[in-house]
């Protein structure tokens, strides 16, 4: 019984029962469940037509009411051929969106061609030339996400070749396709959001009922009519009450399905226009705050540069209104439904909701987002960065007003961020940004007084949230960084912040000091701090700022001349061999390493903007060439076993590749330049050892270009002379202390330092002839040729060792002899 309504209570016969006026070949290719009677009556049209619906809903309602086996999720629903037609090319362009999940080209190919003709059938329920929007979306998306996997080169190779053909095909066809819907998808583009709702609309009304629907556009017709109603009237009879009992219907409103936010934004930037008292103004403008927020399209996105202003323009209005109202209290544990219908006393104190430490928060998190996805190279990114000075006015404020109201929880937390927009600084840096901001105070200036001379009223106020939006004319930027990182981290940060916030805030000032060459207080803190112990348990973005600080407090070793120190810090990053992901400044693809889309998207939102990098060349440069003078004179001193005392692992494996290379031409990276000065320095050729190392193009990012170059030719003079006199000390007699000088181009005190330490340290066996100044070699050390003897001894009485235990093995006397031997 049940099976014979399920069959009548199909979706194709309901179409076929209300559609009267669709043609006999849709009506058949949409009831091919149907039987054949109902058939014949929806092709004819007939009197008998409604005697079926009759029928058809009589034993249908008597069954919904009585029967227990249904419930309301299973009632007869009437659609139009409108919704069933939009509702498949929904439902299409979601299985499309499936198959895109998991890469599945060929079956997007075959589902691509379903919806087109879906399409064709849903185009008489569309106004005009256009596709619906739903379809147009579908194309955008699928553009991209075809755009993105032929830029994958790795997921490219483990597609099958069916797959892989399907993805051709595809690449074809839309290429062709999308130029008839290029107006319609760069709109889309333009303004997602838009008509969100109206697609929502489409696809759920395929399975909702028509009496909901009418009770919703009811609703939805009854709320635009009380909106209009408060738009429509005058703003001097618009009441406090009548704004409370606005603001709470949108508080109430935001986050539900259906809810058009872009409409709350423009009705809460109309609320503050009619506000009434300082109180509710402010109430208000954090709610536009948070509804601007939920304007951002997702976790990957970031929020408009437009919004960004506007929500910057909203803070300082509402920083201004605490400063003048000290009566006002905000409190984030407030009821922002609360019912308020009469306005507090003048003067009274008021309970306001609102996280203004939140607001500053999320700003950064959007700026810092922005500058992310946009370009570096273009104008557009260099536009974005123009917006940290209006960032940091706009922190120090909020922060002069929660240590003016007494907030020891959220001042440390706004203090971090400003130290995060200022660690990476340098003073040239630090400067320009201070000249910017101080021109665009005066251009506040002109731009105010500009508008108050030619007292235009409607250009007025246009002309208000531009000068709104810059760096406000009573912000002053300190003068020095160095003291206002020093106020930042010990005035506030470390008296009243958490253990996070004060290891960052460390860190932070550690790479600060190293970027001003001042290693050795740096280092101190590091040390005094143990951060080097507990940072194993911190949390992925700490440890990337503990990576960044070690990076430059090597660089800083290096400047200073601190060869063991300088490679001691950037072996900790080169030892692993994932530089870049331990920087966050990219990602490589690893053989052995396969990332989950959910581990590759969360280390893209980890990645530092471009304007914060290290040079990646010049912490090679300088590892590379620190590891070289430490490694070449160690290989020099064990030269049968040059792995014996190894100092660094990266620079053997590089020494290794490029031994067995049976031809090496001339140097062209980083390593090809540091190898070919490493072997120039293991014959003692200094000279043609600095001049590879010269030539690298990464000491050009140094500030000190030509000291830095000083100090690394003094070094590769030093250790040329250490190597020469451990590589040929057998070859000689004795060694005249002005032929070391005239070879190395040193002085006779420096070269006379050198030996005396290494015949200290019995690295040279010589001695001082002070009269003559010789060093008089002592032939106590073997020759190399004895040395490969004695080696190639040794090697040969293992291998008669090793055939001899074979031998006892095969005989039996291998545990005779064992057990004499114990």
């Amino acid at each position: 019984m049940s099976k014979f309504w399920g069959r009548n209570s199909s979706d194709e016969e309901e179409e076929e029962t209300t559609e009267e006026e669709s043609s006999s070949e849709e009506e058949s290719s949409s009831s091919e469940d149907g039987s054949s009677s109902e058939e014949s009556s929806s092709g004819s049209g007939s009197d008998s037509d409604s005697d079926s619906d009759s029928d058809d809903e009589g034993p249908n309602k008597f069954l919904a009411g009585s029967s227990d086996s249904d419930s309301d999720d299973d009632r007869r629903v009437v659609k139009s051929e409108k919704d069933k037609r939009m509702g498949e090319l929904a439902q299409t362009a979601e299985d499309i969106r499936n198959k895109m999940k998991i890469n599945d080209w060929s079956t997007i190919q075959e589902l691509f061609d379903v919806l087109n003709q879906r399409l064709d059938k849903a185009r008489k329920f569309v106004v005009g030339p256009t596709a619906p929007r739903v379809y147009v979306k579908l194309l955008i998306d699928l553009e991209d996400f075809l755009n993105e996997t032929l830029a994958n080169k790795d997921v490219k190779k483990k597609m099958s070749p069916t797959n892989a053909k399907a993805l051709n095909t595809m690449r074809q066809r839309l290429k062709k396709h999308n130029v008839n819907f290029a107006d319609q998808m760069a709109k889309v583009r333009e303004n997602p959001d838009v008509d969100d709702e109206e697609d929502a609309g489409e696809s759920a009304s395929s399975e909702s009922e028509s009496g909901d629907e009418r009770e919703e556009q009811k609703g939805q017709q009854q709320q635009q009519k009380a909106k209009d109603k408060l738009l429509t009237m005058d703003p001097k009879e618009i009441t406090y009450e009548m704004v409370a009992r606005k603001l709470r219907e949108i508080v109430l409103s935001r986050g539900r399905r259906g809810t058009d936010k872009q409409e709350q934004v423009e009705m809460l930037t109309y609320l503050i226009t009619v506000s009434r008292g300082p109180a509710q103004r402010f109430e208000v403008l954090a709610q536009l705050t948070s509804s601007l927020f939920d304007l951002n399209p997702g976790m990957m996105g970031h929020l408009q540069t437009g919004l960004w202003k506007k929500c910057v323009a909203n803070l300082f209005e509402m920083l201004r209104i605490l400063q003048d109202n000290p009566n006002i209290k905000v409190d984030e544990g407030a009821d922002a439904l609360e019912e308020r219908t009469e306005q507090p006393a003048e003067g009274a104190e008021v309970k306001v909701w609102g996280n203004v430490v939140a607001f500053v928060e999320r700003l950064d998190d959007e700026l810092f987002k922005s500058l992310q996805v946009i370009d570096p190279h273009t104008h557009e990114y260099m536009a974005r960065l123009k917006d940290e000075p209006l960032y940091l006015a706009l922190g120090s404020k909020v922060l002069d007003y929660l240590q003016r109201v007494g907030d020891n929880v959220g001042s440390p937390k706004v203090a971090l961020r400003l130290v995060e927009h200022l660690y990476y600084k340098t003073e040239a840096v630090y400067g320009a940004m201070r000249k910017l901001t101080l021109l665009q105070q005066q251009g506040q200036q002109a731009a105010a007084a500009a508008a108050a001379a030619t007292e235009e009223g409607e250009e007025g106020e246009d002309a208000g949230p531009k000068v709104e939006v810059l760096v406000p004319a009573d912000y002053q930027m300190a003068e020095n960084c160095h003291e206002l990182m020093r106020s930042l981290v010990g005035g506030v940060i470390f008296r009243h912040g958490d253990e996070r916030t004060k290891a960052r805030a460390m860190m932070c000032y550690i790479y600060h000091k190293a970027i001003h060459d001042d290693f050795h207080g740096a280092r101190d803190l590091l040390l005094m701090s143990h951060l080097q112990d507990s940072i194993q348990h911190m949390d992925v973005s700490t440890m990337i700022l503990y990576n960044r600080a070690i990076a430059q407090l090597g660089l800083a070793a290096f400047r200073a001349g601190l060869i063991q120190e300088a490679h001691a810090c950037l072996n900790e990053l080169y030892g692993s061999g994932h530089i870049k992901e331990l920087l966050a400044q990219g990602m490589s693809m690893g053989k052995y390493h396969e990332k989950t889309p959910e581990q590759e998207l969360a280390e893209k939102r980890r990645q530092m903007p471009f304007h914060m990098h290290i040079t990646l060349e010049l912490l090679e440069s300088a590892y590379l060439a620190c590891a070289m003078l430490l490694e070449v004179p160690n290989m020099a001193a064990n030269p049968l076993n040059p792995k014996k005392k190894m100092i660094s692992k990266s620079f053997h494996r590089i020494w290794d590749t490029y031994a067995r290379q049976a031809f090496t031409g001339p140097p062209e990276n980083v390593r090809d330049h540091i190898m070919a000065a490493s072997r120039a320095l293991a014959q003692g050729d200094w000279a043609k050892s600095f001049g590879y190392l010269r030539a690298l193009n990464a000491w050009n990012l140094l500030p000190k270009k030509e000291a830095v170059l000083a100090m690394l030719r003094g070094k590769v003079q030093e250790e040329a002379v250490r190597t020469y006199l451990l590589s040929y000390s057998s070859q000689y007699a004795s060694l005249s202390l002005d032929q070391l000088t005239g070879m190395f181009e040193l002085p006779d005190k420096q070269i006379y330092s050198i030996a005396s330490k290494m015949m200290i340290a019995e690295e040279l066996p010589g001695s001082w002839d002070q009269p003559t100044r010789t060093i008089v070699m002592h032939s106590s050390e073997a020759s190399r040729m004895q040395r490969m003897a004695l080696q190639l001894a040794d090697k040969a009485a293992v291998v008669v060792d090793f055939n001899e235990r074979a031998l006892a093995y095969r005989t039996g006397g291998l545990r005779d002899a064992d057990d004499e031997g114990g």
